[in-house]
């Protein structure tokens, strides 16, 4: 009961805070204290903050799908923003991507703020180590998502000038929010999951909390982002050295409602949003070229999408085995970024061996892309496609068009037709920098990002 109160009056309190002020007021000095580790262990298994949230907003923002006209119109000014990249997406709605990452922040910051003030007996060390690694984690995923969203892609030149998101790395409410440059963002994200490397099992049978692994799967996804490519595949061997196991997608069945149960071994960590509005199957179809992108041979097209009465087709691929979208990090996260990583340091052949094992789980026997007598910028064109293709509906398109709009010249040029009037987000354009919500704004007195 204890556990149960503790985490009830948590939630009420930020929940309350969230939607008055968002995160910027103080919190109830009534707030039950946690004073043993259970409690603070207990706040993890709450999923619900930690790991599920409302929607991928990146995907939304992205290029993966299309609404049609009367779907848009039906919809409330919110979605109607979202998708058009308007300059103010959240109207004071409570139910958004940067409380939610917020949310995940504060509760990692509570516990570690908690821990300071327990001193452990001896054999209870490893479990408070262990507590500590995952508040780590779970804070430097929440910044990296908000980063992503929030910020302006890594570029050596202006990450230093660039705004990032605050980086609020205490529980107290007192202490006002910045916004620290993109660069200091990645550096404390870096920082948190270096503590964590050396606290965390391996593995964890619950994949809905963080493991080593998990942990060397999200660095090789931050150095990707910030074009170090040479670490990104650093940190996807170490994690592929841990877990190397792909889904073999020929034992699943396209007949099945959702394809896949969400306890698959391929799984690292957990993470979800649900199929909010923009990306629900009653309004979101997979863009045609993408569709079309897919082979015959690849498993993918019939486990990922099914046909609409009107021609066009939904995504019913998540891994969560549901309408919700997985978000989260997976073994073959691994493969690709250490792939990709390969191929831009000019390890080529190296690449192929990687790729080959991500091919043959993914395409039927004997249909296998061949890839001898390519040039490095086929295969890395080739290796692209398939990261879209393999990460489709998992809320990392968006950070992946500002990345390879930054490093590669072919630039990525999402549009949107409404009305017959055509919107274009040309490359490196401001609005790829999602504008944060307007009361933030007012109360904290940060710059907003451009438009």
């Amino acid at each position: 009961m204890k556990i149960r109160y503790y985490i009830l009056s948590l939630m009420m309190c930020i929940q309350a805070i969230s939607c008055d002020k968002f995160l910027d007021e103080k919190v109830d000095a009534n707030l039950k204290e946690a004073d043993n580790l259970e409690d603070l262990d207990a706040l993890f298994n709450n999923t619900q903050i930690m790991n599920y949230y409302a929607m991928g907003l990146g995907e939304a923002s992205a290029d993966n799908y299309y609404l049609d006209n009367s779907s848009w119109e039906s919809m409330e000014i919110v979605n109607r923003a979202i998708y058009t990249w308007g300059d103010e997406i959240f109207y004071q709605t409570s139910v958004n991507a940067w409380l939610e990452y917020n949310r995940t922040i504060y509760y990692s910051n509570h516990v570690l703020s908690q821990l300071k003030k327990i001193v452990p007996e001896v054999e209870q060390n490893k479990h408070a180590n262990e507590i500590k690694g995952k508040a780590y984690v779970f804070r430097a995923f929440g910044l990296y998502k908000l980063l992503g969203l929030f910020s302006k892609s890594y570029d050596q030149l202006q990450s230093e000038t660039d705004l990032g998101i605050p980086l609020r790395l205490t529980d107290d409410f007192n202490i006002p929010s910045q916004r620290s440059s993109v660069v200091e963002c990645y550096r404390q994200i870096l920082d948190d999951l270096y503590i964590a490397e050396k606290l965390l099992p391996m593995e964890q049978k619950n994949k809905h909390l963080p493991s080593v692994n998990a942990v060397y799967v999200l660095l090789s996804w931050v150095y990707q982002s910030m074009h170090d490519f040479d670490k990104s595949l650093l940190y996807a061997e170490k994690a592929l050295t841990i877990s190397s196991k792909l889904k073999d997608l020929k034992n699943y069945s396209s007949k099945d409602r959702f394809p896949f149960t969400g306890s698959e071994e391929e799984v690292v960590f957990i993470v979800a949003g649900g199929a909010y509005s923009l990306l629900d199957k009653k309004y979101c179809k997979i863009d045609t070229v993408l569709y079309h992108n897919y082979s015959e041979h690849d498993f993918r097209k019939k486990l990922f999408f099914e046909l609409n009465a009107d021609g066009s087709y939904y995504f019913k691929g998540s891994y969560m085995g549901s309408r919700g979208l997985f978000m989260g990090l997976t073994v073959a996260d691994a493969y690709l970024n250490a792939i990709e990583a390969l191929i831009r340091i000019d390890r080529i052949e190296e690449s192929k061996t990687y790729l080959f094992t991500f091919l043959k789980n993914r395409y039927t026997d004997g249909h296998v892309p061949a890839l001898a007598n390519k040039t490095k910028d086929q295969i890395l064109k080739f290796v692209l496609d398939e990261r879209r293709k393999e990460f489709v509906m998992r809320d990392s398109r968006w950070s992946d068009i500002k990345r390879l709009n930054k490093v590669d010249g072919d630039k990525i040029i999402p549009t949107r037709m409404l009305s017959g009037e055509k919107m274009v987000l040309q490359a490196n354009d401001n609005r790829y920098a999602l504008p944060l919500p307007a009361e933030i704004i007012e109360i904290t007195g940060m710059l907003q990002n451009p438009r």
